[in-house]
Formats: structure tokens, C-alpha cells, sequence
């Protein structure tokens, strides 16, 4: 049956648990001692997964960078501030002079640029980085869904371990049964001895069966608790559900249920987004082959500890007589005075200052070239997988309706041998318990009962397991 159950590769259970929200409301009721349902296994994986939790972890890196790339769109504003001791000779930055004493200076600056035109390389990157951040998303669902259908295959495989041993301990017990009876015959007299060595031989092959069913079982819940990361396995049960099996199923055409499908599967929804990103990508390279416009804009202070307040007198020298003139020029004295105020020195030292810059790529050694090559061929590989990822479920489809149809047939078929060979069990068991039969005949009519039952417990679930792939590629939710 694992077999059976792992031979489809497709995604599962995107939408087949509408009851999602219930999962939130009751995964803190859940109890390991207390049988899980398959949506309540499915909820906890969901919750607890680690490989779910780094599929959300790179949903919200690449949120990250699709906004980071939107703020590259919009203009840039930075602030400066610096608060600097000069010791020994310097020159000030706003008297221009040599200071050879200790002197304090302040900066503030507000700086800002905006990109006019470049290539648009900032748009397509904002389109391309939210490509990927919805592709991610999905990317999620992916991962979940992949999780799902691991849990269910697993689900079904101790269902049917649980009917297995449960056939196996019936047929031990008839066994054991036949094996009472048959010394009861032997010792009036009415069957030899080596009737009774035959059906003690095979109640001990049912034992066996019985032990290796399970084991089988013990392994099966063993995978399915791991599955779940869940450390107490001996505590951990599930739910064993009715199933009804529809003796007709009124299924899709492969061509049905691909129209549906292609417009919910989460990975064909991932790679269209990955395409797009990438077209996207190559648009942004291809803006880098263009010149680049940006306009700069800064405003600015400063204070200086250097900057001093001078004073200017006359002394009583005499430079010269003006012709013409009363008036006597002097000579002049500087003289320096206090540090000019903090307030009155941003006042004086205020600066502002705006332009544009025009960057024109020429050559860079191949480095912008290669870059734009090299998009354009992630843009089609792509866009090769977003076909390729078409064509594949399309080929799942396929190969899942036929699977069903074909899993129908054999249970029908299986189903029709079981009562045939078991009628043929009766009458054996009648001639036998009559001395009319020897134990051989009695044993081969319940081996071949028992394999029956076997096969057809198989192909049921493998039914079930068939129908619900092909339900989830409709859309519809997953019921056991």
C-alpha cells in the first residue's frame, strides 16, 4: 500500500481544508491520548513544521524586499551632525584660518537626492521583487500542501495496518478455533494426526501474520507521529473514520478537472509570479544600459569655536590726508574679541545647495552587458518552467483519473473475489469439519481467503487515497 500511496507527486490539500480557521480554534484542545482526526493532524503539522515555518520566514524576507524596493522609488533624505575637538594646528572650516589652540566645531546637514530618470531600473525592480514576494506566498501553500499529502498518505496507511491486523487477529483466532476443534476429531478417532499438525502449522503462520501486522502498524504510527514532530508516540492515536466508498463515482474528464486546476494549484501560481519576476528583472538590467539623471539638493550649518568677534579702532597715527578732504585716514586695529554665539554663527554659516548629475555608462568592463545577458536567459528558463510546470500537471491529471479508474476496477474485482473465496472457505471448512477434507484443502481455501481480504483491503484505500487526489485538483474538501 506505501507504494500506492506515495506514487503521485502531486501537490495536495491547497484548498481541501476549508476548515482552516477551525485548526486555530482547536489545535490548543488537542490531546495526545485522545484520537486525532486527519484535519487535526494536518493543522498541528501545519502549525509546527519547520520546513512550513522557513517557507513563511521567506514569505516575510521577500515582503521585506519588495517594500525596501518600493522606498528606492521615492526620494532620499539624510541628516548629518558632528561634534568635533581639533587639538594642535588645523585649518577652520568657516573662518578659513590657521587655529592652533584647541577648537570645537559643529556640523548640520540635511541632504536629499532623487533619481529623474534611471532606466527605470527602481520600477521594474519594485515589480519584480513583488513577483517574488507573491510567488513566496504561494511558495507557502506549496509547502503545505506537500506536508498535507505526506499526512494523509501516512493517515490512510495505519488505517489500513488497523484493518490488516485486524483481519490477521480474526483469522488467528479461527485458528485457534479449528485447532480445538480438530483435536477434539483426532482424539475420537474421526481425522489422523497429521490433520491436526497441519492446522497447528498454520495457526502458528497466523501468528506470525498476526505479530508482523502489527509491527507493521506500530511502524506506520511510528512515521505518522514523526510526521507530526510529535515526541510522545505511545500516547498518540487517531481517529478511525467511516468510509463509504461510492460505488460509481460521478468523476471529471482529465480536460474538467485541468481547467479547474490550473487556475488554484499553488505551484502554477508560483511559477507565473516567478516569470513575471524575472521578465521584470530583465527590464530593470536593461534600464542599466541607460544614462542615469539624479538631482541633489543639501542644506547645512555649522559652528565654529574659532570663529571670533572682532572689533575695529583707530589709533592716533596718521595714515594720510585725503586730497581735498578735512578728513585724516587713520590707521586701523583689529582687535579680536569672544567666540561669536552658537545660535548667531548657524545663522551666519547657513548653506543650501542643489544640482543634477548625469551618469552615462560607457564601459564598464562587460560587467552591465553581461548583467542584461544574463537576465534575459533566467527570464526564459523561467519561463520554460512556468510551461513545464503546466505540461507536468497536466500529466498528473492524466495519470491520477487513470489511477482511480484503475483502482476502481481492482477493488470491484478484488471485492468479487473475496466472496467467491469465501464461500469457497465455508464449503471447505464444512467438508473438513466432516472429515470429508483434509487439512491441506482447508488450510489453501483460507490462505487464499486471507490474501484476498488483504488485496482488497488495499485496493480500497488505494481508492480513497486516488478519488481524493483527483478532489483536491476540483477543489473540493478533503472527507474521510
Amino acid at each position: 500500500m506505501q507504494k500506492y500511496l506515495h506514487k503521485s507527486k502531486i501537490l495536495f490539500i491547497a484548498a481541501l481544508f476549508s476548515a482552516g480557521s477551525l485548526f486555530a480554534q482547536k489545535k490548543d484542545s488537542l490531546v495526545l491520548g485522545q484520537p486525532w482526526t486527519l484535519d487535526q493532524c494536518i493543522g498541528y503539522a501545519w502549525d509546527h513544521n519547520l520546513s512550513v515555518k522557513q517557507a513563511q520566514l521567506n514569505h516575510q524576507i521577500a515582503q521585506n524586499n519588495y517594500t525596501a524596493s518600493k522606498g528606492n522609488i521615492y526620494p532620499t533624505l539624510n541628516g548629518l551632525a558632528s561634534h568635533t575637538y581639533n587639538v594642535g594646528q588645523t585649518i577652520d572650516p568657516f573662518t578659513n584660518t590657521f587655529a592652533n589652540s584647541e577648537v570645537l566645531s559643529e556640523d548640520f546637514y540635511l541632504s536629499s537626492s532623487f533619481t529623474v530618470f534611471g532606466g527605470m531600473q527602481n520600477i521594474n525592480t519594485a515589480r519584480q521583487n513583488k513577483a517574488t514576494y507573491e510567488a513566496s506566498g504561494y511558495d507557502v501553500d506549496v509547502s503545505k500542501n506537500t506536508l498535507a499529502l505526506n499526512i494523509a498518505s501516512n493517515y490512510l496507511q495505519v488505517l489500513l495496518d488497523q484493518e490488516l491486523l485486524e483481519q490477521a487477529k480474526e483469522q488467528h483466532e479461527v485458528s485457534l478455533q479449528q485447532v480445538e476443534h480438530t483435536q477434539k476429531l483426532v482424539d475420537v478417532g474421526n481425522l489422523a494426526k497429521s490433520n491436526l499438525l497441519d492446522i497447528q502449522a498454520q495457526e502458528a503462520n497466523d501468528e506470525v501474520t498476526e505479530i508482523t501486522a502489527q509491527n507493521n502498524l506500530d511502524i506506520a504510527m511510528l512515521t505518522l507521529a514523526q510526521l507530526l514532530d510529535i515526541d510522545s508516540v505511545q500516547l498518540f492515536k487517531i481517529v478511525k473514520p467511516e468510509i463509504t466508498l461510492p460505488a460509481n463515482p460521478a468523476l471529471d474528464g482529465p480536460e474538467q478537472v485541468y481547467a479547474k486546476a490550473i487556475t488554484t494549484q499553488p505551484d502554477i501560481q508560483s511559477a507565473e509570479l516567478k516569470y513575471e519576476s524575472a521578465e521584470d528583472a530583465k527590464q530593470a538590467a536593461t534600464g542599466a544600459l541607460y544614462p542615469k539623471l539624479q538631482f541633489n539638493a543639501t542644506i547645512g550649518t555649522g559652528y565654529s569655536g574659532a570663529s571670533k568677534q572682532t572689533y575695529t579702532t583707530y589709533n592716533n597715527d596718521t595714515l594720510g590726508y585725503i586730497s581735498g578732504s578735512p578728513l585724516v585716514a587713520k590707521v586701523p586695529t583689529e582687535t579680536e574679541g569672544n567666540t561669536i554665539p552658537w545660535g548667531q554663527q548657524l545663522n551666519q554659516n547657513f548653506n543650501k545647495s542643489f544640482g543634477f548629475r548625469l551618469n552615462i555608462p560607457i564601459f564598464n568592463g562587460l560587467q552591465t552587458n553581461m548583467a542584461y545577458r544574463n537576465a534575459k536567459l533566467n527570464a526564459l528558463y523561467a519561463y520554460y518552467n512556468y510551461e513545464n510546470s503546466e505540461i507536468t500537471l497536466r500529466k498528473n491529471i492524466q495519470q491520477a483519473y487513470a489511477d482511480a479508474m484503475g483502482a476502481l476496477k481492482r477493488y470491484h474485482a478484488t471485492e468479487k473475489s473475496v466472496n467467491s473465496l469465501q464461500e469457497a472457505y465455508n464449503y471447505a471448512k464444512e467438508k473438513f469439519d466432516v472429515g470429508m477434507a483434509t487439512a491441506l484443502d482447508y488450510n489453501t481455501a483460507k490462505t487464499n481467503l486471507t490474501k484476498a481480504e488483504s488485496d482488497m483491503a488495499q485496493a480500497k484505500y488505494n481508492y480513497i487515497f486516488k478519488i481524493k487526489v483527483l478532489d483536491y485538483y476540483e477543489g473540493k474538501p478533503l472527507k474521510l
